[in-house]
């Protein structure tokens, strides 16, 4: 979860950034979910690497992805980090809502489905969830998908073996499992971890039971990247530095964790650590959208959106050209060789 309350800004003033000089003339604000998968915004913030390509960031926390969308399209934020079935479901007209003229596009990626399977102390396995409430984020979107056909796997069909709870983020759905408003909920960094340490049970990494996924990635309205080329570009190069920082950099990443994340422990942090960079979920190195992991959340969609929809061109709902010529203006590194999209 955020402890620290953050927004964002461009200075309105040119900067030198990758060989390039871009004029920032626009006021930005960011938002995001609580976690761990924010660690490369809070190690380039740290480390000053936005204010390198003129870029003020602070980061801003929202209780759910329904907030999340309306505040976008209503202009409070321009940039944010989500789950990309988000920008998907809102753009295909399956949201928890309708919102009239979406046109948010993701740009880059933030990690691979970096989630847990958590259950209550007295769930201990999957037969356990039977005729008891799960908690999601919203209904229609997210994550919640990702719990449904891990619980398809063992033999829980939606509505006939389990009922839904829409509570909002990580730590809501945290909540939602201490008040037993719920018995099961996929859950992020730290809350997964803090669960496990009260007594919860894990019964899942996310990713791995789904054999590939794109989770989070960092997104805009295509409207405002249109008329801010250059600050979209500063932005995810600034986010690729980042990335490659973690993989590369243990001791630093451990510390910005424990700076951000409220009496978070050593052993904790490194499990964490761990999870980010080497766990089936973890960052997306570079920064980069898996191509591969989008066809698992398309295939998701496909069985459990409504209305429904045959889903079938991943590239509809991002765009690499700004990804691509932010890259051109960072080195290779070693932790990055070997990545792939």
């Amino acid at each position: 979860m955020f402890h620290k309350k953050l927004t964002l800004a461009v200075a309105a003033a040119a900067f030198v950034a990758g060989g390039g000089v871009a004029q920032a003339e626009t006021q930005l604000a960011m938002v995001g979910f609580g976690g761990a998968s924010n660690l490369p915004v809070w190690l380039a913030m740290d480390r000053g690497l936005f204010k390198a390509e003129g870029i003020d960031l602070t980061l801003e926390a929202t209780r759910g992805s329904i907030a999340q969308m309306k505040n976008m399209m209503s202009g409070k934020y321009q940039v944010a980090s989500t789950s990309i079935d988000n920008v998907i479901a809102y753009t295909e007209g399956q949201g928890d809502v309708q919102i009239p003229g979406f046109d948010m596009v993701c740009v880059a990626g933030v990690h691979s489905g970096l989630n847990s399977v958590v259950t209550r102390p007295e769930i201990k396995n999957y037969a356990a969830i039977k005729g008891k409430p799960v908690a999601v984020d919203a209904v229609g979107t997210g994550y919640a998908f990702v719990l449904y056909r891990i619980l398809a796997q063992h033999g829980l069909k939606r509505d006939r073996d389990y009922s839904i709870a829409a509570v909002g983020g990580g730590p809501e759905r945290l909540k939602a499992l201490e008040e037993n408003k719920a018995v099961a909920a996929v859950i992020s960094a730290p809350n997964d971890t803090e669960a496990k340490n009260m007594g919860y049970n894990i019964l899942a990494d996310a990713a791995a039971a789904l054999g590939g996924y794109q989770g989070s990635a960092y997104c805009l309205r295509k409207s405002w990247a249109k008329t801010h080329h250059a600050e979209t570009v500063a932005w995810i190069r600034t986010l690729i530095k980042a990335h490659d920082t973690v993989f590369a950099d243990r001791n630093a990443s451990i510390a910005v964790l424990k700076s951000h994340i409220k009496n978070l422990s050593d052993a904790d942090a490194a499990t964490i650590y761990t999870s980010l960079t080497h766990g089936k979920g973890g960052l997306n190195k570079r920064a980069a959208i898996s191509t591969k992991g989008m066809k698992t959340v398309l295939s998701l969609r496909n069985e459990y959106a409504e209305p429904h929809k045959n889903l079938t061109k991943p590239a509809k709902y991002y765009d690499l050209s700004y990804w691509k010529e932010a890259l051109k203006g960072v080195g290779t590194t070693k932790s990055a060789q070997g990545s792939k999209m």
